[in-house]
Parts: structure tokens; sequence; C-alpha cells
């Protein structure tokens, strides 16, 4: 018999958070916590745990009228300067040697 596959509650807690941040990036004028919500699939006590914590890590920011955007840790998640830089570092590096 085989077992089935079961993600553990960090999975969740992963999954959850990618879809809130995909749910931001598609609403580049903001998202509300309700958008959210409903395009997440979300319950509103799981929503708000991982907002806060997604803001307190800079992935979203939340704008003076309260709609949620994406924020600087995750526009530098996919900055083509950070790998950029990256490169060099270890271009440099290999030359140093």
């Amino acid at each position: 018999m085989a077992l089935q596959h079961r993600p553990t509650a960090p999975h969740h807690s992963a999954q959850d958070a990618l879809r809130v941040l995909e749910t931001v990036t598609r609403h580049t004028s903001g998202v509300t916590a309700a958008e959210l919500g409903r395009g997440s699939g979300l319950d509103q006590e799981r929503l708000t745990a991982l907002l806060r914590m997604l803001r307190r890590e800079g992935y979203v920011e939340q704008t003076a009228d309260g709609a949620y955007v994406t924020g600087e840790a995750l526009a530098r998640l996919g900055s083509a300067d950070g790998r950029e830089q990256a490169v060099r570092d270890k271009l440099q590096r290999t030359l140093d040697r």
C-alpha cells in the first residue's frame, strides 16, 4: 500500500504566502485585503497573519488608502542588478586568486 503525500503545515504556509504575493503582483495599482482574500482563497484570520509577516519582511507594502502593493524585498528577488553584481563579485574573486 503506497503512502499518499500530504504537505505539512510549513509547506502550506509557504504556499499561502506565495499565493498572496502572486495576487498582489497581478494588481499593479494595489489590491485590498478583501480582494486578496477572494483572490487567494484564504480566510481573513490567515490572510491578516500572512500580510503582517510579508509587510514586516518587506515583500509587500500598504499604501495610505490601505491597498497592498509589492515591496522592495520582492523587487530585489527579481532584480537583474542583484544577479549581475553576484556574477561580478564571483569573477573578481576568481581573478584575485
